[in-house]
């Protein structure tokens, strides 16, 4: 690699170790230079005319930096985008999930290829480390083609949650309502469950747990209702009947829940009883012991704050 110049070994190290044939042309490497390089082991070919460092780990951004460098039209969609966004409630694929034009077939092997005649400019985002990924409403809608409904569903509470808006994501499936497109029809069935009024459900965990207790005869729960203490702070439980006045929060204990939080939320609790609301609290840790348990619980909580709201009233 002493051949490799500072500049190149820059483009390496920020396109984590994946160079291009005319990277390596322009830094100076003959296409004789190139082929001896790859048979002494020093670059692998990962596509035509793509190549990654020796040194460098085969990971999964690689692969996706080494897909997107074989054409300028490839976008990492579905799950694979899902992976680089961080999203929850997606399985986590080794292998990347190209969208590509009908037209084209610029990669061979090392990706697994979707094809698509709807792909706008917003659909699209350009990485610093030159990964070109499905924008977070896009590839959530590509990971409809892969998820039951319960775990797309959960899915899309998450994204609203921390990356997009219902508008946006109506929008979106207005547009791609191709009849026969992969997904779509999970798109619909799940967006049609939810008012566009409500707030998204802050974990899979909560919904599981709201979905649970209405089944059981509990609500129609509002999410997210707001309710304004006498200190003035409006707090939005994970789910509220406000006609028995009753709430229930999901407290997730393995992502924090130190001390700071647990006083807090009981200073909410005492603030809520002031209102004349009554918030039970279950964990994440006690729902993955026994879900049906606690849950059966909570009902009896929920039963017995009905029958004190009918005698006091």
């Amino acid at each position: 690699m002493d051949l490799f110049t500072r500049h190149l070994a820059e483009i390496a190290a920020a396109h984590h170790g994946v160079v291009t044939r005319d990277e390596l042309i322009h830094d100076g490497a003959t296409a004789n230079v190139v082929r001896r390089q790859v048979a002494d082991g020093l670059i692998i070919r990962v596509h035509d005319g793509v190549y990654r460092l020796a040194t460098a780990p085969d990971t999964f951004e690689a692969r996706c930096v080494a897909a997107c460098s074989a054409d300028p039209q490839v976008v990492v969609t579905g799950a694979a985008a899902a992976r680089l966004w961080d999203f929850r409630h997606v399985f986590r694929p080794e292998e990347p999930i190209v969208l590509v034009g009908h037209d084209r077939s610029p990669i061979t092997s090392g990706v697994l290829i979707r094809r698509t005649n709807r792909l706008d400019e917003t659909d699209a985002v350009r990485r610093d480390d030159g990964i070109r990924v499905a924008s977070p409403p896009r590839a959530w809608f590509d990971c409809a083609r892969d998820l039951d409904d319960e775990r797309f569903e959960r899915l899309t509470e998450w994204v609203l949650d921390q990356h997009s808006t219902m508008p946006t994501l109506w929008s979106l499936t207005s547009r791609m309502s191709q009849r026969g497109r992969p997904g779509l029809a999970r798109v619909h069935r799940v967006m049609s469950q939810r008012a566009d009024w409500q707030r998204p459900a802050g974990s899979g965990l909560e919904l599981r747990v709201l979905q649970a207790l209405e089944r059981a005869g509990v609500g129609p729960l509002v999410r997210q209702h707001p309710l304004r203490l006498p200190n003035g702070v409006v707090i939005h439980p994970d789910g509220a009947d406000p006609d028995a006045r009753w709430a229930v929060e999901v407290d997730h204990v393995t992502w924090h829940g130190g001390r700071f939080d647990a006083q807090r939320d009981k200073g909410r609790d005492r603030g809520a009883r002031r209102i004349g609301w009554q918030v039970d609290r279950v964990t994440d840790q006690e729902l993955a012991a026994d879900f049906a348990s606690h849950i059966a619980e909570l009902v009896d909580l929920h039963r017995r704050r009905c029958a004190e709201i009918r005698v006091a009233a």
